[in-house]
This record gives structure tokens, sequence and C-alpha cells, in this order.
């Protein structure tokens, strides 16, 4: 056999082919995530937010502290907000450079599954975690929008990939373990000291689990805290001696402890939400995959006693996380992110596990194939009578407590956009229909990698059509970007604005306006001279409800959102303005 430079021509293939992979899943995910982002406008409270930081972070020069206009600047670290700003710096502040961090962290996550995958359970566990990840749709949906917690995902991921690697994996510590530690600190500059927590609570459940109190000093815990504090010392004494001890008191008490005991807290009304929310959460979340969960939990019911260490690791890892957060006061989805990865990981081990059994399924699945046939016949008629419609607008009248509004809103535009192209929806419909019946076929035949790997493309696809087709026409429900460019036009640059009650941050980006906000009437009318304070007012349909109706005849609404719109406003100009 031919050698070059010590590499044999079958190890050199190798190398390509495993570089192949690699760049393919690269490929896969990047799609997924990227695809149609930069159009539609910005329409998550969050990236409002990202984006007028980013702007005067760039305009400034200041990068040194959060800045918002008439907001609260003291309730997230500044690290997310300079990738922001760098992306913005490279591409413009636009849909697509807010959204790019994101991106970014995300195709990180996967390809870290992947590669803690291929260290613990080989090469294809690895990739088949990888695919797992990038397909489940809340790590998607997510994944494509400028949120702090998937880049903190990518970070905490990050540095528990290191820690397996730096010590659990052969029990004794080496370099990689530091970079754990410094990862980890990275990700106190995102979003504060919960990583920490997750990341110390993991390891006290690991040393339980091993019932062996030396692996506390074995991972060097004094290197670490050193290490923690030479990154966020400087920034975190900085801006709390900027603030007068005001971003400590926000950040630590209210933000992160208040929001976990639910103590004195008052968002979401001061309602502790209940402790079972996470768990329809999750399987919703990890949607497809998420179906195979209770069969793999039966089929390794009586086997959990033999799990190696490695195993131990993943299960305590997103354990930790999903108890953690169900203790919590406040609950949202994405606060359950950094568990995707162990759960990708875990889910591909088990498809690959049977795929290699390669069962043959019996042709009982047919009943079941025909089961899904009549949920959807039913589902279809139902959406066609105005079932689906008229469930969202008890939801978006706030008259169901489990749906939320903004829920029930997007339910009403799904039910209209599907009656609106009934028959394009239908023959999706048979198409997906017949896609499980070839799947069901091949499983009969027990040809299950070829399934999965169907499945997996057959998602590909899905993504893809959702993404360039369905979700831009019910974006135009969600984005306030065309309101705003109607808006401009009334209103010169040097004219200032005046959010009256409802103040949403995409509103502030897309005007480009100076502006005020108040919730209340006495700061914007004066009742003595019968007159507006501001010329400009942008409120919600409820703000104007609200207006007396002597006040209203001073008013002419010069633009709103469309109908229907998950945030409704309204652009007033006062005839009486001072």
């Amino acid at each position: 056999m031919a050698v070059v430079n010590g590499v044999t021509a079958t190890e050199s293939f190798l190398v390509m082919k495993n570089l192949k992979k690699w760049l393919l899943l690269t490929l896969f995910s990047l799609i997924i995530f990227s695809i149609n982002i930069w159009t539609d406008g910005i329409y998550s409270a969050q990236e409002g937010r990202a984006a007028i930081v980013a702007n005067n972070m760039i305009e400034s020069g200041n990068w040194l502290h959060i800045s918002v206009k008439g907001a609260v600047e003291t309730e997230k670290p500044v690290m997310c907000y300079w990738f922001y700003a760098l992306s913005g710096s490279l591409f413009g502040i636009n849909e697509f450079s807010v959204r790019l961090p994101s991106i970014i962290a995300s195709v990180t996550t996967v390809l870290l599954a992947c590669w803690l995958g291929i260290r613990i359970y080989g090469k294809s566990i690895g990739f088949m975690a990888g695919y797992v990840l990038s397909t489940m749709i809340g790590f998607v949906n997510l994944g494509r929008l400028a949120r702090i917690d998937i880049v903190l995902c990518a970070f905490y991921s990050a540095a528990m990939v290191f820690l397996y690697i730096g010590y659990f994996e052969k029990r004794r510590p080496n370099r990689f373990l530091y970079l754990f530690y410094l990862v980890l600190a990275l990700s106190v500059m995102i979003k504060g000291p919960v990583s920490v927590v997750l990341a110390g609570l993991t390891v006290v459940a690991l040393v339980v689990k091993e019932r062996d109190p030396r692996i506390i000093w074995h991972l060097k815990p004094l290197s670490g805290l050193l290490i923690g504090l030479a990154i966020n010392a400087p920034w975190y004494i900085y801006e709390t001696l900027r603030t007068q001890g005001a971003f400590a008191e926000d950040f630590f008490l209210y933000q992160n402890l208040s929001r976990f005991t639910g103590i004195n807290m008052s968002y979401c009304g001061g309602k502790r939400q209940t402790i079972l929310y996470y768990i329809p959460k999750l399987f919703g979340m990890t949607l497809p995959w998420s179906l195979f969960i209770p069969v793999a939990l039966y089929n390794f019911r009586h086997k959990w006693r033999n799990f190696k260490p490695n195993t131990w690791f993943l299960l305590i890892w997103g354990i930790v996380v999903f108890v953690f957060f169900s203790l919590a006061a406040i609950k949202r989805g994405d606060y359950l992110l950094p568990m995707f990865l162990p759960m990708a990981i875990l889910l591909g081990r088990y498809l690959v596990w049977v795929s290699e059994l390669q069962p043959k399924l019996s042709r009982k699945w047919l009943p079941f194939w025909y089961g899904i046939i009549v949920l959807g016949v039913l589902a279809a008629i139902g959406i066609r009578v105005g079932l689906l419609g008229y469930v969202g607008k008890l939801a978006a009248a706030d008259k169901l407590p489990h749906i939320s509004q903004r829920d029930g809103m997007g339910m009403v535009q799904v039910s209209d956009f599907i009656n609106a192209n009934f028959m394009l929806c239908a023959f999706g419909l048979i198409l997906v229909l017949a896609a499980l019946f070839q799947l069901g076929k091949l499983l009969e035949r027990g040809r299950i990698k070829t399934a999965i790997k169907g499945f997996i493309v057959g998602l590909f696809v899905f993504f893809c059509i959702f993404y360039i087709w369905l979700d831009p026409a019910q974006n135009k429900f969600k984005t306030v970007k065309y309101f705003c460019v109607r808006a401009k036009q009334h209103i010169a640059p040097n004219q200032q604005v005046c959010y009256y009650r409802e103040w949403v941050t995409e509103v502030v980006f897309f005007m480009e306006r100076d502006y005020e906000r108040t919730s209340q009437l006495k700061d914007i009318y004066d009742e003595t001279t019968g007159k507006f304070n501001y010329r400009f007012i942008i409120t919600d349909p409820r703000g104007y409800r609200d207006f007396p109706e002597e006040v209203k005849e001073q008013l002419l609404v010069l633009e709103t959102t469309i109908p229907d719109h998950h945030y409704p406003l309204m652009l007033l100009e006062s005839t009486s303005a001072k």
C-alpha cells in the first residue's frame, strides 16, 4: 500500500470521508437555521432590544454597557450584545445581522453534539445526534431568532463537552478542563450565574452517583474560580460601580433570585407557574424525535442499572437542567435549550441501536397508518368548518388558560391560511401520508437505516418549504416593520414620537425617531390647556379606547397595523399639540 508522508491511502480516504460527513452536517444545519432569516422583519421582543442596543453601541462607540432609552438597562450582562454589535458592524443592523449570532450558536451546538456523540459512542451515533438536534422543531424555531438563550446554549454545551473530555472521559484531569472553566466563565458574561449553578449541580449529582467526593478536588475548583473571576470580575465591578449598585440589585436579586424563588416577583403578574409546565413543552419542542422517547424508555426499562458512566453523564446533564427550571417560579421554553444536546445524543444512540437490530415491523403498523389518515381528515374537516379558528379566538380573548393570547392569534391565522389554500394543503397532507406509508414499508422490510435517512431528508424538505413559503405568510402578523415604514412617512426624522402604554422595541428600531414613553394620560395631555404635549403618538387600540371622547376629537388616526396583528398598534396625530 502506498505511503505518502507517513499516511496510507486508506487513512487518507477515511479522513476525506469523515470531512465530507462533517461538511454535509454543517451545510444541512446551516440551511435549516439560516434560510430566509433576512426577510419579513424582526418580531421577537429580544430581537428588537438586540437591534437597538447594537445600533447604540455602534453609533456611540461605547461597548461597555447596554443602552436603551426608557427601558431597564441592568437586566443582562453585555457579552451577547457585543456579538450583535459586531455582526451589525459588518453587515449593518438588519434582520440578518441581528440573527447571525444565533445561527452560528445553533450550528455550533449541532457540531458539538456530533463531536461529543462520536467521543462517547462512535461516529454513527455522533452524526445521528447532529441530525436529530438540527431537526428538533423547538431548537430550530429558537435557533433562528436573536435570543440570548440560544447563544447561552452554545456556550454551556461547549463547557459541558470540555468538562466531559477534560475529566469524565478518562476520569483524570487534562488541559480541556481549563477550557471548561474558560467557556463557563464566558457564559456568565452572556446571561449570568445560571450556567455555573447548572454545571455545579451536575457535578454534585455525578459525585453522588459515583460515591466519590474526590472528583470535586480532581476538577481543580480553585483554578476554575480564579479563571471565572479574571474574566467576569472586571466588567461586573465596573457595571455595578457605574450604576451605583443598581445593576447588582436588579440583575442578581430580581432577574435571577426573585425569578427563581418567586419572592417579591412582579414578572408574569407574580404568579408561579406549575411544576409540570415543562413536560408537554419539552415533548412539543423536541418533536418529531420525542415520539421515540416512550418506546425507548420501554425498551430500556430493565437496563438502566447497567448504563455506563458516560451515559449517566448525559442523563444527569439533561435531568439537572429539567428539574432546576421546573422548580423555578418563572418558566419559558427557551430555558430548556441547554438540555437539548444530551437529549439528541441519547436519541441518536437509540436510533442507531434500533437500526443495528434491524427488527421488522409487522403489518400491524397499517391500522396505525389508517388512524393517522382518519386524524388527518378529521383535522382538515375541523379546520375547514372553523373549529381551529374558533378555539384560537377563545384563546386570543384570554378565555383558555393554557393557551396564550398570541398563540391563539396564531391559531386563527393558521386556520385562515389553510382555508385560503385548502386544496394545496390537502395535497400536501396526501404527500405526507404517502411518505409515511413508504416509511412503514421500509420498516416492514427491516430497512431501518434507510427509513431514518428518508425521515431526516423529509424533515429537511419540510423546514425548507415552511420557512420559504408558509412562515412568511404568518410573519406579516408578527412584524411591525411594514407599519413603521408607513408611519415614518408622516414623521420627519427630527420629530419626536410618544409611546403611550404600549412600547414595542421593534417599533423603536424600525421607526428611527427619538421618543418618549409613558403610561399616564396626564403626561401626554394637559387638561388645563386642553392640548397634547406631543404631536405624534403610537399606542395600541386599548390605549386609544381609553381616551375620553373629547380627547379623541383632537386625534387623527394616520396608520394602523393589519387586522389580527400580534402587536396591534396605531399612529395618532394630535391636532392641538403644543
